[in-house]
């Protein structure tokens, strides 16, 4: 009988730890706005994965995979959100060029089938990349001129496969063995190498803004909300969990990039294991719904006064909270200068 009770209570202890240790997970899990968004996400999912597995509608040559990257890979969506539709291959044969226009022609049907509208940038992206081909571009000068560093950074940071999910999983391993080549398996590996390509893809995502601030359209200041919201955390999300983590490896982080960008900063603010947070990640919530809402429902271009000075003042408060998070004391002060240095 004593026996019996000492497990129940080293059982209830351990549940304890495990809730205490998940308190973040459940603060975004119970927020009702980015709830509804992460199901509404799904939905649409669901429908563009029942049209990709109809092969009356989708062309798909052998070892390609389809990913959505944008608010539905991140599960934010809203109820008219664009499409944001790529693809990678691991095929060691080039893939012919009548069966890519096949692929592509279809899947300009599913966009027209769905109710979407065109790709964005007239396509740019909309083509199949080769994996195994573009392995020597990671890191070079030819890394951004196919746009191969872009894809790459999407795949890992904000998308959702609409195809065969264990050929997709496959294609971002093959992706995070890019970043440990140089492994010494002598010393504690240090993701120094991804980290370098996170923190470009941040930088690279600015300078972008200031090239398009300087341009003739108008869609500026939809980039400028954009970057101090959603791209932002979709970068430092991940960043977190990884300068936390005492051991990373090629699978810990494959688990964590199948996370959504929130899902991550749940995860490393759980690792942080600081209960004072926890206020500052419920109003971060409420702050990034409120940027989400108002792409749903305005014109940025025609925002009011009040309306812009409120999202500049959370666009605020979210990057003060994502500061505050990553140079926290259980980040190590090596860390914390690497990603200022």
């Amino acid at each position: 009988m004593r026996r019996h009770i000492v497990f129940i209570i080293q059982l209830f202890e351990r549940m304890m730890r495990l809730m205490r240790n998940s308190v973040y997970s459940v603060i975004l899990s119970q927020h009702q706005g980015i709830g509804r968004r992460q199901g509404l996400s799904t939905q649409k999912i669901d429908a563009l994965k029942r049209e990709f597995s109809n092969p009356a509608k989708f062309t798909n040559p052998s070892e390609t995979s389809v990913f959505v990257a944008g608010s539905l890979g991140r599960h934010d969506s809203g109820e008219n959100s664009d499409l944001d539709l790529f693809l990678t291959s691991s095929a060691e044969v080039p893939i012919s060029h009548l069966d890519n226009v096949k692929c592509l022609a279809s899947i300009l049907g599913v966009y027209e089938e769905l109710g979407y509208g065109q790709p964005s940038n007239d396509g740019e992206f909309l083509k199949i990349f080769n994996i195994p081909q573009h392995e020597s571009c990671v890191g070079s000068a030819r890394d951004d001129g196919v746009n191969w560093f872009t894809v790459r950074m999407l795949m890992l940071l904000e998308s959702k496969p609409l195809t065969d999910p264990q050929l997709y999983r496959r294609h971002k391993e093959e992706i995070l063995k890019f970043y440990f080549r140089d492994r010494d398996n002598g010393s504690q590996f240090k993701p120094l190498f991804l980290l370098n390509d996170l923190l470009r893809f941040w930088r690279t995502l600015c300078l972008n803004y200031e090239n398009a601030r300087s341009g003739p359209t108008r869609s500026w200041k939809k980039r400028n909300f954009n970057l101090k919201f959603s791209r932002m955390l979709t970068v430092f999300s991940t960043v977190l969990p990884m300068v936390l983590q005492s051991h990373v490896n090629q699978e810990w982080l494959l688990d964590l990039t199948e996370k959504t960008p929130l899902e991550r900063l749940a995860v490393g603010l759980d690792m942080l294991d600081d209960a004072q947070l926890s206020r500052g990640f419920t109003i971060f919530l409420d702050d990034y719904e409120f940027f989400l809402h108002t792409k749903e429902y305005q014109d940025f271009n025609l925002l009011d006064d009040p309306t812009r000075m409120a999202l500049n003042d959370k666009a605020g408060q979210v990057s003060s909270f994502l500061f505050s998070a990553l140079h926290h004391p259980s980040v190590s002060p090596e860390y914390r200068q690497y990603l200022v240095i």
